[in-house]
């Protein structure tokens, strides 16, 4: 059975320790909050003992003895000193556990999942496979549901990549495909304007991003959760390499996460990836040298 402590404290905290006492995996499920109580945890006590997943609560030793912490948002995104808040919370929560002997993964399932992730790793001193964050793995389904739509295909066939980060998403269009199809040769104009999909696809990923995380978020974890024991998934997760923390895709399996290639798109796509990945490094290095977050 599979230890998880999902940590923070705010509605997706709820919405992700509900989610994972309901699913069909099997597993131990800890809250670490900073005030349980105002996070519903009679009625999760309560959800624990309807299922076949167990609600246990969340001690030192819980988190020392944990296959994956999960870490969502404390406090609501964008709120004052949100980031501020959420670094020091994670600070402490990871600093615990490692003092605790804690040895497995970190899903990080928090809003600015890249800046985190980063941190994460940096706080925990973890191998960088073992801290992941959720990056666009939801902005893809919704490109490949999008292009699904449109063209009348099962969505297994088409293969879409949404890369760098939530904020700042980078659509590779140039490696989308519809079987072994590219997908821009399908896109003919109609009565000479640019194919419809080619707006409707960004504008599906701007509404997945401000969209609720609560509603949208828990079953990508649940989904990475699965994979660290067995069922591999490859999907756009934000992962630390040479280049910066950002999101691309990876093989995930119960080592952690590896890429399996470069993805290389467009002269256009790979420099807007780029601009991506030197501002967010330019904001990490900023904070690690004491600026106001």
């Amino acid at each position: 059975m599979q230890k998880i402590v999902v940590c923070g404290q705010s509605r997706l905290t709820i919405a992700i320790t509900a989610h994972l006492l309901r699913s069909q995996q099997q597993l131990e499920v800890a809250l670490a909050a900073l005030d349980p109580d105002a996070l519903a945890v009679d009625s999760l006590a309560v959800l624990g003992t309807l299922g076949t997943n167990q609600f246990v609560k969340a001690t030192t030793k819980t988190l020392g003895e944990a296959d994956v912490l999960v870490i969502a948002d404390y406090g609501e995104y964008g709120v004052n000193d949100w980031r501020a808040q959420m670094l020091a919370q994670m600070r402490k929560v990871i600093a615990s556990a490692m003092a605790a002997g804690f040895a497995g993964m970190i899903l990080v399932a928090s809003h600015d999942d890249w800046l985190m992730t980063y941190f994460a790793q940096r706080f925990s001193g973890l191998a960088k496979q073992a801290v992941l964050g959720l990056g666009t793995m939801g902005m893809t389904a919704c490109f490949e549901q999008q292009v699904a739509a449109a063209l009348a295909v099962p969505k297994a066939a088409v293969t879409a990549y949404v890369v760098g980060s939530m904020t700042a998403p980078v659509l590779v269009w140039s490696r989308a495909y519809v079987a072994a199809t590219p997908l821009l040769s399908l896109l003919q104009p109609e009565a000479g304007q640019a194919h419809p999909l080619l707006a409707a696809v960004p504008a599906a990923c701007a509404a997945f991003a401000v969209a609720d995380a609560a509603m949208l978020w828990p079953p990508l974890v649940a989904r990475v959760l699965a994979a660290f024991t067995g069922e591999w998934l490859l999907a756009p997760l934000t992962v630390i390499t040479a280049q910066g923390t950002f999101a691309t895709p990876v093989r995930v399996t119960a080592k952690g996460a590896a890429p399996l290639a470069t993805l290389t798109g467009s002269e256009a796509e790979e420099a807007a990836l780029e601009t991506t990945i030197a501002a967010q490094q330019a904001e990490i290095e900023a904070i690690e040298k004491g600026a106001a977050v």
